[in-house]
């Protein structure tokens, strides 16, 4: 890599609220130590200016971003947690490739961090936020690097980190606003702070002027039509061939996924209306978008595959799963069912012996939580248990990705023969469908997510996924309908109907 960031205080002023008044001469003064850096290493040199900013609707920041066309946005919230991220634009591009993808986008990461600088601005209420400000690289890897892509994923390649122009963090009752650029020795200071001055002047009247997001619900929604990819009776054919070969020792257990082609009749889908919904109904999971050009991937996932902050990795074994009861009575009924039932317990009790004996290279000491809870999200439960690690010196949340990705909660176990028979038959390009989502920031902090319960957007048309968990005793019957369940969470946040 040859384009990196910066690591200092700053001193322009700031208003005691927002909007930001800038000293030029500051701006100036980042710019010129990067150019500095520039000519010595021969290499450009992105240089980030870290604002902050009030306390806004992050959707709100997503719809201006989706505003100025920029062709690249990422959306990133959890909600019940008070954290989101929000970028535009692209200063830096890391695309990887392989099975090697993880480690490539791990050592990109680290040269960056080596050679970065950062300034941030007097003004915030305490000390600058920890994690997930300043130069935050955002995006995505495919589920399988190693199979043979297909143009329905064209633009999103195996891995995609990015470098945004604009970065909005909210973390709890924090805010900042980051600007990026590429800074070369021969550039124009000059017209590159005034560019950056007048882009802070339009987030100053942006930020500060009302809008209103779309409601939640419309008696006249989007009709659509909804088509199976692969009919239902093949996918049920491709399930006891599955369970076949499980009962014959092949492996212990296997993911299939299916697809469904959604179009909408009247408009086409709001990518901000649906993430809208998909925040109210979802408040738990982690709803995204990351969108190139007109095509955007979008969902509400409730597994985190990692998180890393301050030392700490976080992950947990997500397995097994049940509709929600019609009734208080009905649902406590199916979550009692879940927690006792031997077949998602045997299922889950594999992803998480998988996952902790995965962490031990990266961490000197791991804890799993006794006994599995339930995760209850709106028309779906799962088991759920939570696993910690203290990171060895020096080790990435990156880096956790090649260690942990695929689960056995979206791949099998063991890994590799449930690879092999998913690319012999699921028949299926996933792409970025069950594949690791998310960021990670100049400390090293970072979080990804498995992208569940998800779509892929252009205009009218929509690909959703879904997938199942098929072991030795599984019913074919009774996986599709699972599959079924799943749908709906992107498919009512598409339509306005309820």
């Amino acid at each position: 890599m040859d384009r990196v960031f910066l690591n200092d205080t700053g001193s322009c002023r700031v208003a005691d609220s927002w909007p930001v008044s800038c000293d030029y001469t500051q701006i100036h003064a980042l710019l010129s130590q990067a150019a500095e850096q520039a000519a010595l290493t021969g290499q450009v040199t992105p240089a980030s200016l870290v604002l902050p900013a009030p306390a806004i609707d992050p959707l709100r920041i997503f719809q201006f971003y989706q505003s100025l066309h920029t062709g690249e946005c990422f959306y990133w919230e959890q909600p019940a947690r008070q954290m989101a991220l929000v970028g535009a634009g692209v200063v830096l591009s890391i695309e990887t490739t392989g099975a090697e993808c993880f480690t490539q986008a791990a050592l990109a990461w680290q040269q960056l961090r080596r050679e970065a600088i950062i300034r941030s601005l007097p003004g915030f209420a305490g000390e600058l936020p920890h994690t997930g400000n300043g130069p935050v690289l955002i995006g995505g890897f495919s589920f399988d690097p190693l199979r043979t892509r297909t143009p329905l994923w064209n633009g999103f390649p195996a891995g995609l980190l990015i470098l945004p122009r604009l970065l909005f963090s909210r973390h709890d009752d924090q805010q900042t606003l980051t600007l990026n650029c590429l800074v070369r020795a021969s550039d124009d200071l000059d017209n590159l702070m005034y560019s950056i001055g007048g882009e802070i002047a339009r987030l100053s009247e942006i930020l500060t002027t009302p809008t209103n997001l779309p409601g939640s619900a419309s008696a006249e929604g989007p009709a659509y039509i909804l088509r199976e990819a692969r009919p239902a009776e093949d996918w049920k054919a491709l399930v006891s061939q599955a369970v076949r070969s499980i009962q014959q020792g092949e492996y212990v257990k296997v993911v299939l996924a299916r697809e469904v082609d959604v179009e909408a009749r009247i408009r086409p889908f709001s990518l901000v209306a649906t993430l809208q919904r998909l925040r109210q109904s979802y408040p738990g999971a982690c709803v995204f978008a990351f969108q190139r050009g007109e095509r955007a991937f979008i969902g509400a996932t409730p597994e985190r595959l990692v998180h890393a902050r301050d030392g700490k990795l976080h992950t947990m074994a997500l397995a097994g799963s049940a509709p929600r009861g019609a009734s208080e009575e009905e649902d406590r009924r199916l979550g009692s069912e879940l927690l006792y039932s031997s077949k998602n317990r045997e299922e889950h009790e594999i992803v998480t012996a998988t996952i902790r004996d995965s962490l031990a290279d990266l961490c000197s000491r791991i804890w799993v939580a006794d006994t599995p809870e339930l995760l209850r999200l709106r028309n779906i439960q799962h088991l759920q248990t939570a696993i910690v690690g203290d990171l060895l010196p020096g080790r990435s949340v990156l880096e956790a990705l090649h260690t942990l990705h695929p689960t056995p909660a979206v791949g099998g176990a063991p890994t590799e023969p449930a690879l092999a028979f998913i690319r012999a038959y699921e028949n299926l390009d996933r792409g970025w469908y069950a594949g690791p989502i998310g960021w990670v920031d100049l400390h090293g902090n970072g979080e990804f997510a498995v992208a569940l319960r998800s779509a892929l957007l252009e205009k009218s048309q929509a690909r959703l996924f879904a997938g199942c968990g098929i072991v030795k005793d599984s019913d074919p019957a009774a996986e599709y309908a699972e599959s079924c369940l799943k749908l709906q969470v992107i498919l009512r946040s598409l339509s306005e109907e309820e």
